[in-house]
């Protein structure tokens, strides 16, 4: 029996706010035409709008949850409140795009303090019988701030509410802030810290690494794949070795370390994380077909949004079936990547023979999102499944950054692969091999599955 009552009420207030983090994400993508009329902004400086937020969101994230391990997952997941919500009043009243640009990077900041703690809460607040709901629960309103800012960008953008354009796309996360903000200080109770120093060595390898790895996937496309581009990736993975090796030497020592060792070598959860890497290529779909819709079909933005509807309305059921129906971790991950697979496989040959949205399309988004919704909580409940309480705040750091790694690969690989097969082939046969990848690379994350069925029970 849980000794927390209210935690059913302090996930609520916990997955509103991390509701806003994906959902700034996508969300400007719909604005960015009238803030560059209205900011009289360069193409590069609206790049730079969308990813200087996902930058400093991947590069901080993974030791958000080691400082909620640290000074308790309540006061740091406030903290990030705070923040996100001073720099989405920054964002709003911003009159250059040079001060929009800095209150978009405050914003990551504070977005990188919220998820991990909602994942290690979980892992503290529930029993291991009510952990599937509660992860359900996470998985469906967080994945769905990808479908929401569509539809929630074309809405407030169409309908201009009380004058303004863009700016009421940063407006709108206030209250949702100020509300969960008063439910996190009335429900959520104070955790004792472990007062542990923070591995400031480690955090500066980490962010380092982890910056020479996105910043080149990010604007690779804008300066045409130049080699420095692959030197930052390859100094990365140096930068990467360094931490790993210090990081040793730091847990050998006694010394507190960012990243337990340990924690990596627990094959439970080792393994889980390729898997969550992969399927996260599906922010792909997000970038090329609201595009393809607005492009080359020459639909209006409210529409656009629309169109998304049925992979939005699977992802919502996907979390709810997974809780509801009692079936080994084995199934659902064998289900979702199945629907994945063959779903976008599917998806690449109809827009190929026919390049409009139709009833068969739309069938097939929905289960695409089924299996999108389904594989997020099973795989966020098996990476924790056998992390000590102790652990949790890290593993949840290091999943949220795995998510992130991904949506951001993804979407450099995807997106980079349909605009250059637009230019060849047209804009068609760029959506169909667009779609006909994102399948495929669940293969991989189907090989790493196969390791980890001999771990899971």
């Amino acid at each position: 029996m849980s000794l927390y009552k209210s935690r059913w009420i302090i996930l609520r207030y916990l997955v509103g706010g991390a509701f806003l983090s994906p959902l700034d994400y996508f969300i400007v993508n719909m604005a960015l035409p009238t803030i560059e009329d209205s900011l009289q902004a360069s193409a590069h400086q609206l790049q730079m709008v969308v990813a200087i937020y996902g930058l400093t969101y991947a590069a901080l994230v993974v030791c958000s949850g080691k400082l909620g391990d640290i000074y308790g997952r309540k006061k740091i997941f406030t903290l990030g409140l705070w923040i996100f919500l001073w720099s989405s009043i920054g964002c709003a009243f911003s009159p250059t795009i040079q001060l929009l640009i800095f209150s978009r990077f405050l914003q990551g900041v504070g977005a990188s303090l919220l998820a991990p703690q909602v994942l290690a809460s979980i892992k503290v607040l529930f029993e291991e019988n009510e952990r599937a709901k509660a992860l359900g629960i996470f998985g469906s309103v967080f994945g769905l701030a990808a479908i929401v800012g569509q539809l929630l960008g074309g809405f407030l953008l169409g309908f201009s509410i009380w004058g303004m354009t863009w700016e009421i796309i940063f407006l709108i996360n206030v209250p949702v802030a100020a509300l969960c903000l008063y439910g996190i200080y009335t429900y959520m109770p104070d955790e004792p810290l472990q007062k542990k120093p923070l591995d400031y060595i480690g955090v500066l390898l980490i962010i380092s690494s982890l910056l020479c790895f996105i910043t080149p996937l990010i604007y690779g496309r804008t300066f045409q794949w130049a080699w420095w581009i692959f030197a930052c990736i390859g100094l990365s993975f140096v930068l990467f070795l360094g931490f790993i090796q210090y990081e040793k030497r730091q847990e050998q020592c006694q010394q507190p370390v960012l990243l337990s060792i340990q924690l990596i070598q627990n094959k439970a959860f080792a393994h889980n994380l390729p898997i969550i890497l992969f399927y996260n290529f599906t922010a792909g779909l997000f970038i090329c077909y609201p595009y393809y819709l607005q492009t080359h079909l020459h639909w209006n933005v409210l529409a656009a949004g629309l169109a998304i509807v049925p992979y939005g309305f699977g992802f919502f059921l996907g979390p709810i079936v997974f809780a509801k129906i009692p079936q080994k971790p084995t199934f659902w991950i064998q289900l979702a990547l199945g629907l994945l697979f063959f779903s976008f496989l599917a998806l690449g040959y109809i827009f190929y023979v026919l390049p409009q949205p139709s009833l068969p399309s739309h069938l097939l988004f929905f289960f695409a999102g089924l299996g999108h919704g389904i594989i997020m909580p099973v795989m966020m409940r098996e990476s924790i499944r056998t992390i000590t309480l102790e652990q949790a705040g890290q593993a949840s750091g290091i999943v949220s950054t795995i998510m992130q790694v991904g949506s951001v690969l993804g979407g450099a690989i995807i997106g980079t692969l349909f605009f250059s097969t637009a230019e060849i082939a047209g804009f068609s046969t760029a959506l169909a091999l667009a779609l006909v990848t994102i399948g495929l690379v669940q293969l991989f994350g189907f090989g790493f599955f196969l390791r980890l069925k001999k771990t899971i029970t």
